[in-house]
């Protein structure tokens, strides 16, 4: 997905999450919560149960799928219900000279699965890497590793998680 398009869908999913949200705490969604808490009994205690919303965006042409919220709710062994997100955060690349944002677990190229990017540098289903034709775009100094730090071209180690960023996969925007 190109940042225009990721824009309009992320307005979207917004949306539907806050009304999936507003959904899972309704007296409505009390009645399957109940028959979830029934379900889970029936079972083995070793089991649990999940009920997953996903929404997904299916590229016809090039025949790949890149999910866009994955949300639902879970059981625990206690048999208490709680809500679970599945959701990878959205990562900005520059790939061949043009942006691309995706799933920060997913190839922009290919939209095929491909986490921990910093150490598996090449894209298991398509060979781009890394580094070369691949580029994180780093606009921001929120740690592209923690999320939760901060980072700079000046100083491209997290002050939170320690990671250090490698000045050849990423491009400074």
């Amino acid at each position: 997905m190109n940042p225009k398009s990721w824009q309009k869908s992320k307005e979207f999913i917004n949306l539907i999450s806050d009304n999936i949200t507003v959904l899972m705490e309704s007296s409505e969604f009390g009645v399957i919560q109940s028959q979830l808490m029934s379900l889970i009994q029936s079972l083995d205690k070793r089991y649990g149960v999940t009920i997953n919303c996903v929404i997904d965006v299916i590229d016809w042409e090039k025949e790949r799928i890149l999910p866009l919220l994955n949300t639902g709710i879970s059981t625990e062994e206690s048999g208490d219900v709680f809500r679970t997100w599945n959701d990878a955060l959205p990562q900005k690349y520059v790939v061949n000279g043009d942006i691309h944002v995706v799933p920060q677990d997913y190839c922009p190229n290919c939209w095929s699965d491909w986490g921990f990017k910093w150490k598996k540098r090449t894209c298991p289903e398509c060979g781009i890497k890394l580094g070369e034709e691949c580029k994180i775009l780093l606009d921001s100094d929120v740690c592209p590793h923690c999320k939760d730090g901060i980072i700079s071209m000046n100083n491209p180690v997290c002050d939170k998680c320690r990671f250090k960023i490698d000045p050849n996969c990423v491009v400074w925007g």
